[in-house]
């Protein structure tokens, strides 16, 4: 593992094992045109605790949070489908986020219109088999306190795990979440770029194209990288 977190795992105040994740794949009540192209999933970061283990309240009081457990962070994916009677251009312009890079990158450009995903010469030297659906890590964001262990490299392995069946590449563009840069600082923004983008390697990322990075879930590196995590964390 190239990535070697800052904070040591022994020095979190809870068994990393005590972390879960909760999936939740949002949809809406009213069927939109791109409900069989496009799929949203929000997965949370949370730690479980007995009565006895909150940190936050004393032996005597009941904890409300012990069942639901205390968020430490969230991610985002989006799917977009192979098999679909819409273009994923138009679902991706219906998307809140930035899906249009990623999708300029992988896909040929003369097939925007039409309906299905169609790769570009590029992406289908990248992936070992390109067919299938493209799942796109949009946002991995955990509460500062809680950075630096490699909680959130591990929580995306295992989400990827979760979620990839079925497609062909995972796709994201390491970038840090927080705003906190003053305008111009490019220097500073492009330090926190590569240091993400290495926690990313760590999980099977590899770079792609123009700050794309792709990870092929049918080779074995996702789940070395996996195994390697869940071995830091004395599973």
């Amino acid at each position: 593992m190239t990535y070697a977190p800052r904070r040591q795992a022994d020095e979190l105040p809870f068994d990393a094992w005590q972390m879960t994740l909760r999936y939740r794949m949002e949809a809406p009540a009213v069927p939109s045109d791109f409900d069989d192209t496009l799929e949203e999933w929000c997965v949370d970061i949370v730690r479980l605790h007995d009565d006895e283990e909150c940190p936050h309240c004393t032996p005597e009081q009941e904890c409300a949070a012990a069942g639901s457990g205390v968020r430490l962070g969230y991610m985002t994916f989006v799917r977009i489908r192979d098999c679909t009677s819409a273009p994923a251009w138009e679902a991706a312009d219906a998307h809140s986020g930035d899906l249009e890079k990623i999708l300029a990158l992988c896909t040929d450009p003369a097939y925007a219109m039409t309906p299905g995903l169609h790769w570009s010469e590029a992406f289908e030297k990248a992936i070992e088999l390109p067919a299938g659906d493209l799942l796109i890590m949009d946002r991995v964001r955990l509460e500062p306190q809680w950075r630096g262990f490699g909680l959130g490299a591990l929580a995306a392995a295992q989400a990827i795990r979760r979620l990839s069946s079925g497609c062909c590449a995972v796709a994201c563009e390491p970038a840090p979440t927080d705003r906190d840069f003053a305008d111009g600082d490019d220097q500073a923004f492009d330090h926190a770029r590569a240091k993400i983008a290495t926690v990313w390697e760590s999980v099977g990322f590899r770079p792609f194209n123009n700050g794309i990075y792709l990870l092929d879930p049918t080779l074995r590196t996702p789940g070395e990288a996996r195994a390697r995590w869940q071995q830091h964390f004395d599973r």
